[in-house]
């Protein structure tokens, strides 16, 4: 540190730092107490000509002997599991002869990895992140060979075949690199039961966390409650009144999931469930999932044949999403109407939509009928044009997607009530409860014919299907932010900035538009160091003594802004 805030001084590059964070690790060094203690320590930091001798002179010999004792399990090997698998590999943990280290992640390192997880390089692209560290790690301590285990495996319920309680109990301590609550709360439950200690992890941004639980003497990860998100946007202003262009991300986010993602998947595991069946339904189907029922004989009515069929229907969306939308949005709120205070309706932050007009030789256009013509095509199995992110080829669909002749918009009553129900949250609970009863008659009564329909449509879909060698009814589209060739970001950064433009709201770039949909927080690779750091300590401090030198800490990287003198 003083020799950082040296060369500051020398070169007049940076501002030094106004305060610094001092953190003293004492009770990790050998004690000395009596004559004994001196001698064996002199006896211990005698050079043997290996790796360890910086280690003896700062741990003792007992602490390093200790260490490679350790059995240790490492839970994930993203940006914190590589600071502290380098970590272990320089303590030389697990190389003893009884010792070993145990690291497990099931993901493939992306693109998107490379800038925070520095065991990793572009010719790993691809490849498993556990077995790509482990094999960086026998890199940097050649005695982890044999003694480092890489797994592609889970913690989680179904693979409790694996790790079993018989498997936590041997273990000396397992330490988190995991990067949702779901997981780290079943780990959390895992050590507890088998009385394994663990420390835990975790990184946001600027922030980050330490906290060792050994079960029943410390306060455990499930006992904590998350805080509530306070930026979760209002219904109402997503779907009619964005804000801000963030809500139109948020907004075709929400629309990707559930066209390509959800509609896709409840009507794969309807004609699983049928089939198995033997055609017929549960009788107690409830009003939610006949209303799923629908969605799927709508789904297998529409399903397209050829890719021109998937065009129109990506131009019918633009023209509901950006058209007639907007025209019913304005005929149940009129630009001259006013609440009920007497005040105009359309004043900030409410903005009125303006509805946008198709050209093919529009650059936003061309993208959203490509991607969304591409993505429905894929759902069904049908072949998308090669090089279709290419401009000339968006340019070709665009001018096939503007000969799509488009029915004439007829304002409807019933969705102005709905929209009205909308924005009144109130009056729409108070009306769900007695539309939920009325509804439940009706699709009880109406449950024979839908079975029979969609039983129908579901057969002839599949000899449609085996007539072209397809082994599933639809594939759903799993949202991938990191395969910039699925057309995924493509088509929300369309979609997001196309309702922008209806709402006269400022555009977003590509990349923002990525960071935003994939809920992407830029890792700072200085929390993530600290985090590991502190992590590495209390393993230490465990395996040395057995009680941690601290029980829980917050941390906030506060990021200086660097000027020139």
């Amino acid at each position: 540190y003083a020799a950082q805030e040296c060369i500051k001084a020398v070169t007049s590059k940076f501002m030094p730092t106004r305060g610094f964070f001092y953190l003293d690790t004492i009770e990790l060094a050998p004690s000395i107490e009596n004559v004994a203690d001196v001698q064996n320590l002199n006896q211990g930091i005698q050079p043997k000509n290996d790796r360890d001798n910086s280690l003896r002179f700062c741990l003792g010999e007992q602490v390093n002997n200790q260490l490679k004792r350790c059995k240790l399990f490492l839970v994930g090997a993203g940006a914190i599991g590589c600071v502290l698998l380098k970590n272990y590999a320089i303590l030389g943990v697990g190389t003893g002869p009884t010792g070993s280290i145990t690291i497990t992640d099931p993901d493939i390192i992306e693109v998107s990895n490379l800038n925070r997880q520095f065991l990793f390089r572009e010719k790993h692209l691809r490849k498993p992140k556990s077995l790509t560290a482990a094999a960086a790690a026998i890199q940097m301590n050649p005695n982890l060979k044999g003694k480092i285990h890489a797994r592609l495996d889970k913690v989680q319920p179904a693979t409790e075949h694996i790790f079993n309680d018989k498997y936590f109990e041997q273990i000396t301590v397992v330490t988190n690199a995991l990067d949702n609550v779901q997981a780290r709360r079943y780990i959390d439950s895992r050590c507890i039961t088998n009385k394994t200690p663990l420390i835990e992890s975790g990184t946001l941004g600027p922030k980050g966390h330490v906290q060792v639980i050994l079960p029943y003497k410390t306060e455990s990860y499930g006992t904590q409650q998350d805080p509530n998100d306070e930026n979760e946007i209002p219904h109402c202003t997503l779907k009619m009144f964005p804000e801000e262009t963030l809500h139109c991300v948020e907004w075709a986010r929400d629309k990707f999931g559930k066209i390509f993602t959800q509609k896709p998947q409840a009507l794969l595991k309807l004609a699983e469930e049928f089939l198995c069946q033997g055609g017929q339904q549960s009788e107690n189907t409830s009003v939610q999932e006949q209303q799923t029922l629908r969605q799927a004989i709508k789904m297998l009515k529409k399903r397209p044949k050829t890719f021109q069929d998937c065009i129109i229907w990506a131009r019918l969306k633009y023209q509901k999403y950006f058209v007639n939308d907007v025209r019913q949005l304005i005929y149940t709120y009129p630009l001259d109407i006013l609440t009920k205070d007497g005040a105009p309706f359309w004043s900030l932050p409410k903005r009125p939509p303006n509805e946008l007009q198709f050209r093919s030789n529009d650059e936003l256009d061309c993208y959203f009928v490509t991607t969304a013509a591409c993505l429905y095509a894929k759902i069904f199995g049908i072949e998308i044009p090669q090089n279709a992110r290419q401009k000339e080829t968006m340019q070709e669909i665009a001018k096939k997607a503007e000969d799509v002749i488009v029915a004439e918009f007829q304002p409807s009553d019933q969705k102005a009530k709905t929209i009205n129900e909308e924005v009144s949250k109130e009056q729409q609970k108070a009306q769900e409860s007695v539309k939920e009863e009325d509804d439940k008659v009706g699709n009880q009564n109406d449950l024979e014919s839908l079975q029979q329909e969609f039983n129908k449509l579901l057969q002839e879909n599949i000899q449609s299907q085996e007539s072209r060698n397809k082994q599933q009814i639809c594939y759903p589209e799993e949202f991938e932010k990191d395969q910039d060739e699925n057309q995924h970001i493509d088509y929300i950064y369309a979609m997001a900035n196309l309702r922008a433009k209806t709402y006269r709201l400022e555009p977003m770039e590509w990349i923002n538009v990525k960071l935003k949909a994939g809920r992407i927080i830029p890792a700072l690779a200085t929390t993530t160091a600290c985090v590991a750091g502190l992590q590495t300590i209390e393993s230490v401090s465990y395996t040395h003594l057995t009680l941690p030198t601290i029980y829980s800490v917050q941390i906030s990287v506060v990021a200086v802004s660097l000027k020139k003198k």
